[in-house]
């Protein structure tokens, strides 16, 4: 299939909503009031997983050598890069943050109540569950809308369950807290790119007013700081799953309206160099961030330029290194070698276990 323009947008974007959520981090200010009771990095998440659902939608291939293809640059990379500051934390605070292997062992870490010491690698662990998802439920099969449907009332129960079992961060990195915009996605695979439309301007119109109103002082909705969802101020059984309904359709409005518009929009390969280095820079930017920030924002007194100076070295300058280290890795290679012993392997144990 033609390479969809509206993948490389969502992918860059949704890093660069991932960024600046990082680096803002307070739940007041604009950038996370638009998107009440969610922190707008998450969108950026939701983006990731939008994609995931429409590309394996439209995967021609099928079996668990599809699971494998996905994975494998996740733990390449991300097994490398967890090594790397493995080593560079236990000689210097003497400890190797094990909490940051968690998610390679089946994605274990989503059952614990916190984050892996480099936190956006939770991920992982997700990545992982919704593959296994796709693989055992849902390749081959169509998503209709009475799968989405079904799949919104089922993740706003679970979710408001989880919370109120006290295990918010469980609640958040759980495939079924991502399940409606993964089937959102897979239900639109037969969309793809188009030209763009003078009804994309009535998309971002209404979107704009939208997300200016649920901002403004005429939101009455009195929300948190909690993390990673922000609660209203109110301790009756309805604001949970009131809450947790308002988080799904955050999610969802926000990812089917970018989408639109995204869809719409031309390739550029500037995007596209964003989009493809997402990866390490996903994986990597939370570390740079806890070791240079501060030394970062003492060259300026300047809020913004401290903010900006910041967001520039993360988003331009870990994608030129990303880009740089992917041309020095044939990951293609290792990834088939890996797959061909870990085949060889199976067989012979299958082999073993009949006689």
């Amino acid at each position: 299939m033609k390479q969809q323009g509206f993948i490389d947008w969502m992918k860059a974007s949704g890093m660069l909503f991932i960024l600046i959520g990082h680096i803002i981090g307070s739940p007041y200010h604009i950038f996370n009031m638009i998107s009440q009771p969610i922190y707008t990095k998450q969108l950026g998440v939701c983006f990731f997983i939008f994609v995931m659902g429409w590309s394996l939608a439209n995967e021609n291939k099928t079996g668990f050598k599809v699971v494998f293809t996905r994975i494998f640059p996740v733990y390449f990379y991300a097994i490398a890069i967890t090594i790397l500051l493995s080593s560079i934390s236990f000689f210097t605070i003497n400890d190797i943050n094990e909490s940051n292997y968690m998610p390679f062992f089946l994605g274990i870490n989503v059952f614990f109540n916190f984050f892996p010491a480099n936190p956006t690698t939770w991920y992982i662990g997700t990545y992982l569950h919704i593959l296994l998802f796709w693989f055992f439920f849902l390749q081959g099969k169509d998503i209709g809308k009475k799968h989405v449907m079904f799949a919104f009332i089922f993740e706003i129960l679970i979710r408001s369950v989880i919370i109120y079992l006290g295990k918010d961060f469980v609640a958040y990195m759980l495939l079924p807290n991502w399940l409606t915009v993964f089937l959102l996605g897979s239900y639109l695979h037969k969309k793809k790119d188009c030209s763009w439309q003078p009804k994309t301007i009535y998309f971002i119109i209404i979107w704009l007013v939208t997300v200016g109103l649920w901002s403004s002082p005429l939101n009455q909705l009195s929300w948190d700081q909690s993390f990673p969802f922000r609660a209203l101020i109110s301790n009756e059984t309805w604001a949970l799953l009131f809450r947790s309904l308002v988080i799904s359709i955050v999610y969802l409005v926000n990812t089917f309206v970018f989408f639109e518009i995204f869809r719409r929009l031309p390739k550029l390969r500037i995007v596209a160099f964003f989009a493809r280095n997402s990866l390490i820079t996903f994986i990597i930017h939370m570390p740079i961030i806890y070791a240079f920030a501060e030394d970062i924002y003492s060259l300026s007194d300047s809020f913004w330029s401290q903010r900006l100076t910041l967001l520039l070295i993360l988003f331009v300058g870990i994608a030129l290194i990303s880009e740089f280290i992917q041309k020095q890795i044939d990951i293609k290679y290792y990834q088939n070698k890996t797959w061909i012993i870990a085949s060889n392997l199976y067989t012979r144990l299958f082999k073993i276990s009949r006689h």
